[in-house]
């Protein structure tokens, strides 16, 4: 038999023919030999015909039975067409480590079980005893702890029989009590509006604190009831132990949790609960959306708008397009929430292709937010005397306070005072961060560390200039000025470690006075003690060379001033700012989303970007600037029944050189043509590591037509 392979390799689009003398069903994996080498492929087709000869046999059939369910391959075919991607691309990302199509994928940790079995040989009475201490099956580590010897003779006799299984992780968080609210007229509005609308899709747009979790489990219980699986869908590892926590104490049942945090056991041993439907809920991140449902009922994706559900490696997905396509096979339906929307998804259901539901009120009284302007303010390494004040009034009452600053690490710039030299990093040409914690320069673009040097590597100088500060300086000022109090840093540094999120959390639950973090504490966060939420450096965001920089700003802003006074306390928000006129500033201080809707429209609409048209990114790559210009300009020429932008030079990786060409039309299916067309006539490679030029392509997935210019 003939069978058509897709062979490990992430640049290769098309299938080689292999011949098999076993028994092999489409979507199980394979061991075959590629270029003298033993990879792993996925078959494709079984039973084709070729002309060629000398046709390689597979070495080894590694599956009894396809890894995929029909919806899945099917979702793969599409991503690998709509993403410019390879399929056998598409399976490494929907699949759990463990059981990916590559030849460096995990192994499976299995360990033996008892099993319990008729024999009529005797028996001792202590032996007897053994045997009946256990419930079966159980571990056989268990049997052998009381007696070893008494086991091995159970085993000889046949009493009991050994059987591997894919070995238990510990995948828990801790327990809360489950406390029911009382609903709200809005909240039993809201839920009766998407339980009766005819929409797939709906946006429940409410502001901070208005109590959409609670719509969410109480819709989600109603689903359950009826048999079906829902998915829970967090942006950020950070924020599932606290949905997790919701769930569990709500509905007493076991939970599959799928986040990159997980090792490959733990994410395999999540995937085979849902797989042989031992769960109904699924609580997890990005990478949860490819789960192997076999009975969705609803998916409830939580802070929609959120930039961690785009997938930045090839294919290169946002979570949304792969909900509302699971949505479609499922006939179910979707609830996308947040208090600051994405505009595309805003401007859908304010032309009535999503069900628009609202939670204008919070459940407690809304924050007052106040502007503080740095350029009129006495300031302490980066610190407002107002917001040092307001710090102290909050922690004299045993009040908590969250201060959020955008930016990891001790100092952002290593620059030389004497001669201005900047410590740069060679593979990405950015400058390094110092990390005073591990007396080490941090690349944070591609994670490469560098021995900080005392002097001037230029002029040998020993002056550094110290402006500018990230999470780990600000904690050491932090605790200089409050000697006294316990504070909490989080930031991607102090959350490498297994389950770190969760126990930082509940540690500034438990005992801590101050939070300081980047923008994980920003969403998601629920503390009722908190009663004051700093942002420094807020304008940041806002000097990002990026169409979104408004709108990465507003979300970023409204959600951190949504972090406080969420209890019976009234709540306070200071933002330092040097442009506090500017009229993201203006919004978040009003609360007013519709007003920063309408104006960043009006700004896209005249700049012609999304949701008004469709982007497309190329980024050519090549060790050599001239060879990645000529690459790019080449395409240029491709594509000129479209508008390109470019080609420009970005930011280097990997010692290489990035080109980058954007493409623009109003017309998704022309777009996407196009690329494919140029990936196919000139045999581009996307995203490969050994080819002399390497492309990237990324999609922005927006309905054009879907939205007006005079929103």
């Amino acid at each position: 038999m003939l069978i058509n392979v897709y062979v490990e390799y992430n640049r290769l689009r098309n299938t080689f023919t292999y011949s098999c003398d076993q028994n092999v069903e489409v979507g199980c994996r394979v061991r075959v030999e590629f270029n003298n080498r033993t990879l792993v492929g996925f078959v494709e087709e079984v039973d084709v015909e070729s002309d060629f000869k000398n046709i390689k046999p597979v070495i080894e059939v590694i599956d009894e039975k396809p890894l995929l369910n029909n919806e899945l391959k099917v979702l793969a075919n599409y991503m690998a067409d709509f993403y410019a991607s390879s399929k056998v691309t598409c399976y490494k990302t929907m699949l759990p480590p463990a059981l990916r199509p590559s030849s460096k994928h995990s192994k499976i940790i299995y360990e033996d079980y008892a099993i319990l079995n008729d024999s009529d040989l005797p028996l001792t009475s202590r032996q007897k005893e053994v045997l009946e201490m256990f419930p079966y099956p159980c571990k056989m580590s268990e049997l052998r702890k009381v007696s070893p010897s008494i086991t091995k003779v159970l085993l000889d006799k046949g009493y009991i029989t050994l059987e591997k299984r894919i070995k238990d992780s510990n995948t828990c968080v801790s327990e809360i009590a489950d406390v029911t609210h009382s609903l709200t007229s809005e909240q039993v509005s809201a839920i009766e509006t998407i339980q009766n609308t005819n929409k797939t899709v709906s946006l429940l747009h409410g502001v901070t604190g208005s109590g959409k979790t609670e719509v969410f489990l109480r819709l989600a219980e109603d689903v359950l009831s009826t048999g079906k699986q829902v998915l829970f869908l967090v942006p950020e590892i950070g924020l599932t132990p606290m949905m997790i926590q919701r769930v569990q104490a709500r509905f007493k049942q076991k939970i599959a949790i799928y986040h990159s945090g997980l090792n490959a056991q733990e994410k395999l041993e999540q995937y085979n609960l849902v797989k042989d439907h031992k769960v109904d809920i699924v609580v997890g991140t990005r990478s949860a959306c490819f789960m192997p449902f076999t009975s969705l009922g609803l998916i409830l994706m939580d802070e929609e708008h959120d930039s961690s559900y785009k997938q930045d490696n090839t294919p290169r997905y946002h979570t949304r397009d792969i909900v509302l396509f699971r949505a479609a096979y499922h006939k179910c339906k979707v609830v996308l929430a947040s208090a600051t929307p994405s505009l595309e998804s805003y401007a859908r259901a304010y032309k009535n292709v999503y069900e628009l539901i609202e939670l204008k009120n919070r459940i407690h009284e809304m924050p007052e937010i106040c502007l503080v302007d740095m350029k009129k303010e006495r300031i302490t390494n980066g610190l407002s005397e107002t917001l040092l004040q307001a710090i102290h009034e909050r922690l004299s009452k045993n009040e908590q306070v969250i201060l959020l600053l955008n930016r990891r690490g001790y100092l952002p710039v290593v620059r030389c005072s004497d001669c201005g030299h900047v410590r740069i990093c060679p593979d990405c040409g950015v400058a390094l961060t110092y990390h005073k914690n591990q007396n080490a320069l941090v690349c944070h673009c591609c994670g490469r560390q560098f021995p900080f040097m005392e002097e001037c590597p230029s002029c040998h100088s020993k002056n550094y200039f110290k402006a500018g500060m990230g999470t780990e300086r600000l904690e050491e000022q932090i605790l200089e000025i409050f000697k006294d109090h316990h504070v909490v840093r989080m930031d991607a540094d102090s959350t490498r470690r297994k389950n770190a999120h969760e126990k930082l959390l509940r540690e500034f639950e438990e005992s801590g006075d101050l939070l300081i973090g980047t923008q994980m504490v920003a969403k998601g966060l629920d503390f009722e003690r908190v009663t004051l939420v700093g942002i420094l450096n807020a304008d940041a965001t806002l000097c990002r060379n990026d169409y979104r920089a408004s709108e990465t700003a507003y979300e970023m802003l409204e959600q951190a001033s949504g972090r406080s006074g969420r209890g019976k306390l009234k709540g306070q928000v200071m933002i330092q700012t040097f442009d506090p006129d500017h009229f993201v500033m203006r919004c978040v201080q009003m609360h007013d989303y519709k007003m920063f809707f309408n104006q960043e429209m009006r700004y896209r609409h005249l700049g012609m970007y999304p949701p008004y048209v469709y982007l497309c990114t190329l980024v050519f790559t090549h060790f050599d600037l001239r060879e990645a210009y000529k690459q790019a300009s080449i395409a240029k020429e491709y594509f000129s029944s479209i508008r390109v932008l470019g080609p420009i030079e970005i930011r280097m990786q990997q010692k290489k050189h990035r080109v980058r060409l954007i493409l623009k039309s109003k017309d998704d299916q022309l777009l996407h043509k196009v690329v494919r067309n140029y990936l196919d006539e000139t045999k581009q490679v996307v995203d490969v590591n050994m080819h002399p030029i390497m492309m990237a392509v990324s999609y922005t997935h927006l309905r054009a037509h879907e939205t007006s210019a005079h929103l």
